[in-house]
């Protein structure tokens, strides 16, 4: 019987950390304290300062190439390009929900943007480059999926 009580709790833990080495959404406001979501408030931080260096260190590489690659052609710098994506950022992000499979994940974020009756509803998708979650594709609704 002694021997069969740790087996037994052993058996659990293992059981207990199964739905998250697959993936599964943290339940509830574990979203919000997620790797993800601190990449994505950071995405948002430097985006609304139009800190262009700071909004680098948050995004895949190849992002950087594409923003001097889409200002050359907008005739526009680059932190002409991240003002623009300030303005159409909501004012206020809420986690909502996670999905982890990998090495990429899908934030749900609700935001509010001043002036707007309604919320936004948003999917922002995320890889793990280097050893750092960095903010990728967006899309943004006015209805919730």
């Amino acid at each position: 019987m002694r021997r069969l009580l740790p087996l037994t709790l052993a058996a659990l833990l293992v059981v207990a950390a199964l739905p998250i080495a697959a993936g599964d959404a943290p339940k509830g406001g574990d979203a919000a304290k997620s790797p993800q979501a601190a990449a994505y408030l950071a995405w948002v931080k430097a985006v609304k300062a139009g800190d262009i260096e700071a909004w680098k260190k948050t995004v895949p590489a190849e992002a950087s190439q594409q923003i001097e690659a889409q200002a050359k052609e907008m005739n526009k710098t680059p932190k002409d390009v991240l003002e623009f994506l300030g303005a159409m950022s909501p004012d206020q992000s809420k986690i909502t929900g996670l999905k982890v499979d990998g090495n990429n994940a899908t934030l749900s974020v609700k935001g509010i943007t001043k002036g707007e009756p309604k919320p936004s509803y948003g999917k922002v998708q995320l890889v793990l480059e280097g050893g750092a979650w960095k903010v990728g594709k967006q899309s943004w609704s006015d209805k919730p999926e």
